[in-house]
């Protein structure tokens, strides 16, 4: 091999090294989220449904809503975030410290200390809300009781959230003083 081949050979590798092979640059570092999406469910009696108006893109209010054909006087949800995407947060940044729910529009929560209730115990949000007494149940086709929930921080685009509600505890107290079950029908949460 003459130098001039070995320098040519030479500067030709040393191109291809520098250049990283030619092949271009890519980014492979995943994109972090910077909103939660949220369809409503199109079937089931009781859904969780997207409160347009206090969800921000970090920022998701879901609102147990019931049928028009059933009337009571409260409800009880219990509810599980698996997954890191997401954290119960309070509804409104007025809440008090400590308050993941919020009575919806369909109660009227009386005078004096409120029925409404919750605790956060993990990934779990326990909540109820009611009215004091059964005198005056009103139909649930409305916004029964709200929760929250923020986008963390470092969550990576096309993450998952799973909501899942307990079949056990999730009930409404109807008209007649009596708790039922109810069956939750909610969407998965992406992290966008």
């Amino acid at each position: 091999m003459n130098a001039r081949t070995l320098l040519t050979s030479t500067v030709l590798i040393g191109s291809l090294l520098a250049c990283g092979g030619g092949g271009g640059s890519t980014d492979n570092q995943p994109k972090t989220a910077t909103s939660l999406t949220y369809t409503d469910p199109t079937t089931g009696t009781y859904q969780l449904r997207k409160n347009t108006s206090l969800s921000t893109a970090t920022h998701l209010v879901l609102e147990l809503w019931g049928p028009a054909t059933t009337s009571g006087c409260g409800v009880s949800l219990t509810l599980t975030l698996s997954g890191t995407g997401a954290a119960w947060q309070k509804v409104q940044a007025t809440d008090a410290a400590g308050v993941y729910a919020a009575n919806g529009t369909a109660f009227n929560l009386g005078s004096g200390t409120p029925i409404l209730k919750s605790k956060v115990t993990g990934g779990t949000l326990v909540a109820t809300v009611a009215e004091k007494g059964t005198a005056t149940p009103k139909t649930l086709d409305k916004a029964l009781i709200r929760v929250a929930m923020d986008l963390q921080a470092g969550t990576t685009q096309g993450a998952q959230v799973l909501l899942t509600p307990d079949a056990a505890t999730c009930q409404v107290l109807l008209a007649d003083g009596t708790l039922a079950p109810v069956t939750v029908a909610v969407s998965g949460i992406t992290a966008q």
